[in-house]
């Protein structure tokens, strides 16, 4: 069945005000939206902020063995938040609607696979009477979708089903949050990450610590707040961008600051929950890659943390959602395994599973590992596939390991890129990726 692919990245109900968002941050996440580039199929309808370049996409379409003339790209007009962002105003224009509507008949599109399943996209879906042919749309249509991306309604279903996570409290009120992070964690030396309810991959966290030298992996920046009153200022100067102007509650939990971030993804179908993949995040100091399979699959607990991510799923099925599920949590320094959050849409993993069964195949996480990096800095794409090839890094089908630019970097600054190396274990992940920063380096953008 064709499906309408939408890669809104960013949407008020994940983030809060998007005008909030800079100029660079925004087009920086338009680049980024190409991963889903990585989930066509044949008959599939593709919508973007920005149209990549040809050779970019004559690239993807190629490694995906998919016929030009069997996909749609389309990209609407630009709006009041700028080409980078698929803003309600750009989804929801009439002469882009009708463009939809007409590749959406042609295509015999049935299926609708945006990355965030918004009110957006809920209002589009049922213009393009694609509403009732998707699985939990009555959910999705009363705003399931904003419920099951908040981090506040993580921790009400973690302490329901009994998950394991970092000691913490969802709080409403600055003298609240003063209360539970002096009284329960900074007087007793702990640090503590701060988070909005709402935001993608730490850029809504921050860690507050009792002691200099705590570094902010999986957040923005550590702030040093050694009594209560220089708590209460940074509360009182943060409060409002940390509960998106008093409109969300802020979660607050025990920072590990020498932790591992491990993910799993899973998905719900009206027959269940599927395991698709995990892997362990690449920190610098907010996500920039992964590594698929996680390492740390080998630990005694890992089983234990896909039991409870699959436990997790069970409540969230009986609501009614159906889709992907993005399970995150960290490894102690003594081993443990502790959930921290999950995501209900599409993650910044889900490119690469489409690209480990429709492109490397097999058993892939049993037989290959798969390293993204993000923010690379690459020529024009026609050059960087050239360079692929001529230097031997270029992925092969046949031997079903290589490197692929999963993102073309359409920056004049540069670091909009990314790419995904298979390789046959760690060690030859490493080998390539090296191999491949001296070919960047060589290359003048």
């Amino acid at each position: 069945m064709a499906k309408l692919i939408i890669s809104n990245q960013r949407t008020e109900e994940m983030v809060g005000d998007l005008q909030i968002l800079s100029p660079e941050y925004r087009t920086y996440v338009g680049n980024q939206a190409q991963r889903m580039a990585w989930c066509l199929q044949e008959g599939d309808v593709l919508v973007l902020p920005v149209m990549p370049d040809e050779h970019f996409i004559d690239y993807v379409i190629g490694s995906l063995r998919i016929a030009r003339e069997e996909i749609d790209i389309i990209v609407p007009p630009s709006g009041k938040c700028g080409d980078g962002i698929l803003s309600r105003d750009r989804l929801m224009d009439p002469q882009f609607v009708a463009q939809l509507q007409e590749s959406v008949r042609e295509h015999d599109v049935g299926e609708v696979l945006p990355f965030h399943f918004d009110s957006t996209v809920v209002a589009l879906s049922k213009i393009l009477k694609l509403d009732g042919l998707t699985p939990g749309f009555a959910f999705l249509d009363q705003g399931g979708g904003r419920l099951l991306n908040s981090k506040a309604t993580f921790r009400a279903l973690a302490g329901g089903t009994g998950v394991p996570v970092p000691h913490g409290k969802v709080c409403s009120s600055q003298e609240e949050a003063n209360e539970f992070l002096w009284e329960e964690l900074l007087s007793r030396g702990y640090p503590a990450i701060v988070k909005r309810d709402f935001h993608v991959a730490g850029f809504g966290n921050e860690v507050v610590s009792p002691m200099p030298g705590v570094d902010p992996i999986g957040a923005l920046r550590t702030v040093v707040t050694a009594d209560r009153n220089a708590l209460a200022n940074y509360l009182a100067e943060r409060w409002h961008w940390l509960t998106d102007l008093n409109r969300s509650p802020v979660v607050l939990e025990r920072y590990f600051p020498d932790s591992l971030p491990l993910c799993a993804e899973l998905h719900i179908s009206d027959g269940g929950t599927e395991l698709t993949g995990h892997g362990a995040m690449r920190m610098d100091p907010v996500l920039n890659g992964h590594v698929w399979p996680a390492p740390a699959a080998e630990l005694p607990g890992f089983e234990v943390f896909l039991a409870v991510a699959r436990r997790m799923c069970e409540p969230i099925h009986a609501m009614g959602y159906r889709g992907v599920v993005s399970v995150d949590a960290i490894v102690t320094s003594d081993q443990g395994i502790l959930v921290n959050e999950f995501n209900c849409r599409v993650s910044g993993s889900t490119h690469a599973y489409s690209i480990g069964e429709h492109i490397v195949g097999g058993n892939f996480l049993a037989e290959r590992v798969l390293v993204e990096q993000r923010r690379c800095t690459f020529p024009p794409s026609a050059t960087m596939v050239k360079a692929l090839t001529s230097s031997g890094l270029a992925y092969d089908h046949a031997t079903r390991v290589g490197v692929l630019m999963t993102v073309e970097d359409n920056s004049t600054s540069g670091e909009f890129g990314e790419y995904c190396i298979v390789a046959e274990n760690a060690e030859h992940a490493e080998r390539l990726e090296a191999a491949l920063a001296e070919v960047l380096a060589s290359i003048q953008k």
